[in-house]
């Protein structure tokens, strides 16, 4: 039994409401990081309080969410070798890590989501700049956001620097403008900070995040919830690169094959390519 199976048949014998099921989704879609997570850790995930994780463990027949992580974790450990008990899944972490990765992927592709990737790209077409703040390990899917919106065309800059730095970038936008802010895992004082002043000088704001109940939300006009779990405690940006993916798809025009053509030109007349004969 997987752990999605054993929560939907107790599902089936509650009452559950709506903050509920969303709980109940986050465990679905994230059983590794469920069997370990505290309930501060799910509320934050799901997008609810702390007593709405224990109450729902209630309404599912458990004592509490110490409870419910048990039984999650039996499950999760248990289907990680027999999923298939004629050819069992192998629980080297290569193939762990890839398995986790499929599913990541499948949680951030969403309706809501993909509707919000949609408005980050049409903020992105409209602004007359746009400026990409993150920092962590978020700099590793804000390069390639910015490296080849850049190539399609767009004034684009990453701010992952120093915050005084940062703070310089946000200071010059103005309501013609887009702010993209990518924060992975931990929420540190400073991009909060940059990303209150760029909703104070009237900037279109778009939050790729992996949490519902991010303070980042609050300032945003757009919102995309990427689930990040690995399978040890660093994150996977697995799903949230495959966001800024999605958002490069949709920002693909004539002008932007265009713009590629004449930088893809530039680098033959500079020589730049060494598989040039």
């Amino acid at each position: 039994m997987t752990v999605g199976t054993m929560l939907a048949q107790r599902a089936e014998r509650a009452n559950l409401g709506a903050q509920a099921d969303r709980v109940i989704q986050v465990l679905a879609q994230m059983p590794q990081f469920a069997s370990y997570a505290s309930g501060r850790e799910v509320a934050e995930r799901a997008g609810v309080n702390v007593s709405t994780v224990v109450r729902t463990a209630q309404q599912l027949q458990f004592e509490g969410w110490s409870d419910l992580r048990q039984a999650l974790r039996a499950e999760y450990l248990d289907s990680l070798v027999t999923t298939n008990p004629e050819r069992p899944e192998s629980t080297e972490a290569a193939a762990q890590m890839l398995r986790q990765d499929v599913a990541n992927l499948a949680a951030v592709s969403s309706a809501a989501n993909i509707t919000a990737i949609k408005s980050v790209s049409d903020a992105m077409k409209a602004a007359r700049r746009i400026v990409l703040i993150t920092s962590g390990s978020g700099a590793g899917p804000a390069q390639v956001l910015s490296y080849l919106a850049s190539v399609y065309g767009y004034d684009i800059r990453l701010s992952a620097g120093s915050a005084t730095s940062q703070a310089i970038h946000v200071s010059h936008l103005d309501e013609r403008d887009c702010v993209i802010v990518i924060n992975v895992w931990r929420l540190t004082s400073t991009l909060r900070g940059l990303t209150r002043l760029a909703r104070e000088r009237g900037a279109t704001i778009a939050v790729l995040t992996d949490l519902h109940s991010s303070p980042l939300n609050t300032y945003a006009d757009h919102v995309v919830i990427t689930p990040i779990e690995g399978i040890y405690v660093t994150p996977s940006l697995t799903a949230m690169v495959a966001v800024v993916q999605a958002i490069l798809a949709e920002l693909e025009s004539s002008d932007a094959r265009f713009s590629a053509g004449r930088i893809e030109q530039a680098w033959d007349t500079l020589g730049l390519m060494d598989d040039q004969a």
